[in-house]
């Protein structure tokens, strides 16, 4: 209803009468001078009366009227349409353009299996380049991605890859990889795609009673499926590796030779599989003395860091032989090439082995010294990943303690959340990490009862060598008769001796007389080389009693081979009987020369001089100096061995009875190395242990100008200030060239202190110093693993050290460095005995 006012000021009011029909009649009725119109529609009735007030024109504001209120509401149509369109297009970019385009893809990578039952395994599924296996792959993936597409996973699939089949029925291992938008990467989990991809294969399914499924000509079973979350860099190594791939099923019987990698290639993969319910064992082999190779060893089927069992690099000259073993039957073995192209740089075995137990109970007795060792499982081969080691002592009553001795590694307390990557140990419910070491170590267990238990566990799948440790008991309340204590690694070391054998130097503290002997009656200090030498020094003559029966064993007593210590000092090869075995002067076919009478301040020396010297040289060129200690055996230093090229034995040709570098004469000799032994502690940065020794390929021949040097014992005594010789032929000059002529220099041996003053502490007390505080005579570039000889009353020369290293050659204030030999003569006589 409209109202408004008329011109004469009446109230007059309007009935809108609209028409709905597309046929509008009006019909005009005059009654008076106020006009009323209607409005008929098409079916003939009317509306209500429209009444106009003096006017001819009334009408056309309401047709008026009439188009804006259709044109209004097609208005409100468009914008309601256009609205509609607008949140549909918002709604169509946040929800498909922006997340599906726009938005950055994350790619989720995964390792999956599944069997198939109607296809058994051949050799030719085990090849990537045969035929059957690649029409076997299409397949198989096309499946697989048909499987993917099938499921609420189907936006995401990228790809799909079959790497191999595993034996029995065709186990098929795959690669997933699918591609999601960074806001879906929540419903990427494996959890979610492994539910999802399941529902999928049993939707596949026909009835619920059965496990297995029908789908593209496959018999699939359904439990076999799984899936698992990967890395991107595994699946870089299955696709690097897909052109050399190696399948190899391992028994139990006899090692099984892997076929070798294809060096054309710069990556190949191995996949070792023994049967369900043992473990595989690898057998690594290094063919070249230099390579740049990798191996990387896998304790699973795909090449996962967190199933790193180890890496192995280069052409190990420390480790030639290495075996590792895996925790369960599958084993992946990946090569990389290095910078250059070797053929053949190493070979590869494996057998599969039952799984070993490795809990013990032992039972010590009574006595001194070693009394076993323990391993672990196929020692010395690397631990496996799932060690699990108990071992239950039962000492013979509470007074003793329990000493595990440990070869090149060593125990620490772990903190509350470290992880053990090189062996976990549980010692008297101390939680213990073990690393790998340079260093001789000793655990020592205090006990209040006479039984204790002992464990070992791989925490992680990363391992190392395998572990031997030595057991054996001490007397509590005396744990290291005649010796000191170093409560830092747990060894029995000589106190007193001018030698800091403890890390802390605690052994070395508190010294009455410092590598003398100590009279007994005034305390006086007297030097060892006056001991029973018939003149008294002492004033209570204690330095010349006892000395020609057995006293107690110290640990600077010589032992006589029936277990009789000597209070005299070096009685060995001295041309007098000491012992009543008279084992002192067996073996001393050694240290004599025909004479009575690096080398910087040298002179020449004369043939035959230094029967012991020797010259290792490479293709006719001298390159270190040796010493020869028995008629088939040689001592020089480890660095001269040091560069993987210069490891291998072939290449080496020892010179013994030479005099000049040059030219040969008839009482010369040249042998071949066959062996090369470097100390297992030796370490490349500081020179400590730096000791090797060379086997030939037979003895010296009886002919030539050679003879052995004779070895101190661990108990001979090398006074400071006792006068030494050292020979070779090194430069002259520090960075000169080598002699042509066999020099020799006069050196005074010096004290651990005063190395110390020079070096720093950086002196073991596995190094020997001699020369002279103002410099001019030392060994230099050329004269390493050089003999340095001291001799002794009897006329006798014995080997005291090996030319090492120094700053310099002659430098004052800085000395000639050496490795001491009593240090090291343990280590020399076990290996040439066995």
């Amino acid at each position: 209803m409209i109202f408004y006012f008329s011109k004469q000021y009446k109230f007059v009011f309007y009935w809108k009468c609209v028409s709905y029909s597309r046929r509008v009649s009006i019909m005009e009725h005059k009654n008076t001078e106020n006009s009323v119109y209607c409005v008929e529609y098409g079916n003939g009735k009317m509306t209500s009366p429209v009444s106009q007030v003096n006017s001819d024109n009334l009408l056309m504001p309401t047709f008026t009227y009439k188009v804006i209120s259709q044109r209004m509401i097609a208005v409100i149509v468009i914008v309601i349409l256009l609205i509609l369109a607008g949140g549909s297009a918002l709604a169509w970019y946040f929800l498909e353009y922006r997340v599906w385009v726009l938005e950055v893809r994350v790619e989720q990578q995964y390792i999956g299996q599944i069997s198939i039952q109607n296809r058994n395994f051949s050799s030719a599924l085990s090849s990537h380049t045969s035929r059957l296996f690649q029409e076997e792959a299409r397949t198989v993936e096309a499946m697989l991605e048909k499987i993917v597409k099938s499921s609420d996973m189907y936006r995401y699939f990228k790809s799909a890859t079959l790497f191999s089949f595993s034996e029995g029925s065709a186990l098929a291992h795959f690669w997933l990889i699918l591609s999601l938008p960074e806001s879906h990467a929540v419903k990427g989990t494996v959890q979610k795609v492994n539910e999802s991809l399941v529902r999928t294969l049993q939707s596949f399914r026909k009835t619920t009673i059965t496990d297995t499924i029908s789908l593209d000509g496959y018999l699939l079973l359904l439990s076999s499926f799984s899936i698992t979350e990967t890395q991107p860099k595994v699946i870089d190594f299955l696709q690097a590796s897909f052109d050399c791939y190696r399948y190899q099923s391992v028994s139990c019987s006899d090692p099984v030779v892997l076929k070798g990698p294809n060096t054309q290639r710069t990556s190949c993969l191995w996949h070792l599989k023994a049967p369900e319910g043992s473990q595989l064992e690898l057998r690594v082999e290094w063919l070249l003395p230099e390579c740049r190779d990798r191996l990387a060893i896998y304790n699973s089927l795909v090449p996962d860091d967190s199933k790193l069992i180890t890496s192995l690099y280069g052409c190990s000259r420390l480790e030639q032989v290495v075996q590792v073993l895996s925790s369960a039957d599958w084993m992946t073995v990946v090569w990389k090439q290095g910078q250059y192209n070797y053929k053949d740089p190493f070979s590869l075995s494996a057998q599969a082995r039952p799984y070993k137990n490795c809990s013990y109970n032992i039972v010590l007795e009574r006595k001194e010294g070693v009394q076993g060792s323990l391993r672990t499982p196929f020692y010395p081969s690397y631990y496996p990943p799932n060690t699990n080691c108990t071992w239950q002592f039962t000492l013979p009553s509470s007074e003793y303690g329990l000493t595990l001795e440990f070869e090149g590694y060593e125990l620490s307390r772990a903190s509350y959340n470290q992880n053990c990557t090189q062996g976990q140990w549980l010692i008297q419910n101390r939680r213990m990490c073990g690393t790998r070491a340079l260093q001789p170590y000793s655990e020592r267990l205090y006990l209040h009862y006479s039984t204790t238990t002992v464990s070992m566990t791989s925490e992680v799948s990363l391992t190392g060598p395998g572990l031997q440790v030595y057991y054996s008991i001490f007397n509590q309340s005396d744990p290291c008769p005649g010796q000191f204590l170093c409560s830092v690694n747990g060894l029995c070391v000589s106190a007193c001796d001018g030698i800091a054998d403890c890390p802390n130097g605690l052994d070395e503290r508190n010294c009455v007389c410092i590598a003398q002997y100590q009279c007994l009656g005034d305390s006086q200090c007297v030097d060892y080389y006056k001991l029973c030498d018939q003149h008294q020094d002492c004033t209570d003559g204690s330095d010349e009693t006892n000395c020609t029966m057995g006293v107690p064993c110290t640990d600077r007593t010589y032992m006589c081979a029936d277990g009789t210590c000597l209070k005299k000092q070096n009685p060995a090869c001295d041309s007098i009987t000491d012992c009543p075995d008279a084992s002192d002067e067996k073996n001393c076919d050694c240290g004599l020369r025909q004479f009575s009478t690096r080398i910087v301040g040298g002179v020449d020396a004369m043939e035959g001089e230094w029967p012991w010297q020797a010259s290792l040289q490479i293709s006719g060129q001298h390159i270190c100096g040796g010493a020869l200690i028995s008629a088939q055996w040689v001592v020089s230093a480890a660095h001269c061995f040091n560069d993987d090229r210069l490891y291998l034995p072939s290449i080496w040709t020892v010179y013994l009875g030479k005099l000049r570098l040059r030219t040969s004469t008839q009482t010369e000799e040249a042998l071949r190395v066959t062996h090369i032994h470097l100390h297992q502690y030796y370490d490349d940065e500081i020179h400590d242990y730096d000791l090797a020794l060379l086997k030939l390929e037979r003895p010296v021949s009886a002919g030539t100008l050679a003879l052995p040097a004779c070895l101190p014992e661990p108990t001979h005594q090398l006074e400071p200030g006792l006068l030494c010789w050292v020979t070779g032929w090194g430069a002259l000059r520090e960075e000169g060239g080598v002699s042509n002529i066999l020099q020799k220099v006069d050196v005074r041996l010096v004290s651990e202190e005063a190395c110390v003053r020079s070096y720093g502490y950086i002196i073991t007390p596995r190094m020997l110093c001699a020369g002279y505080r103002r410099g001019g005579k030392d060994a230099c570039q050329g004269d390493s693993g050089g003999p340095l000889v001291c001799q002794e009353r009897s006329g006798r020369w014995f080997l005291a050290g090996v030319v090492s290293w120094g700053r310099g050659c002659g430098r004052p204030d800085y000395y000639g460095v050496y490795t001491r030999i009593t240090k090291l003569f343990p280590w020399i006589k076990q290996l040439i005995a066995s």
